[in-house]
C-alpha cells in the first residue's frame, strides 16, 4: 500500500504545507511549474512594460504593438523584419483593415 493512499493523507498535507512559508514551498519547483495553469495576463501581473518584454529581439517586441501602432510602422521597417514576423504583422493589418 502507498503512503498516499492512507485515509487522511491529503488533509495532513494540506495541513503541513499550510505551516510553510510560501517561498518555501515553492522553491522545490521549476519557474515553469509554479507558472502552469495561470493565464497570461496573471504571469505578468506586477511587471512593469519594459520587463514584460525583456529577452525579446525587436522583431518579437514589434507582434507585441497594438495594431494602432503597427499601422504607424514605416514600410521600410516592416521588410526589415524577419519574414515570418512581417508575415503576422501584414496579416492584423490586413484584419483590420489597412
Amino acid at each position: 500500500m502507498n503512503m498516499q493512499d492512507l485515509e487522511g493523507y491529503k488533509e495532513l498535507m494540506d495541513k503541513m504545507l499550510d505551516t510553510l512559508p510560501a517561498e518555501q514551498v515553492l522553491s522545490h519547483y521549476a519557474p515553469e511549474q509554479r507558472l502552469a495553469g495561470l493565464p497570461p495576463e496573471q504571469r505578468l501581473a506586477g511587471l512593469p512594460p519594459e520587463q514584460r518584454l525583456a529577452g525579446l529581439d525587436r522583431d518579437h517586441q514589434a507582434l507585441a504593438l497594438p495594431v494602432e501602432v503597427l499601422q504607424l510602422l514605416p514600410e521600410a521597417y516592416l521588410r526589415s523584419l524577419t519574414p515570418e514576423v512581417e508575415a503576422e504583422i501584414r496579416r492584423r493589418l490586413r484584419q483590420n483593415g489597412r
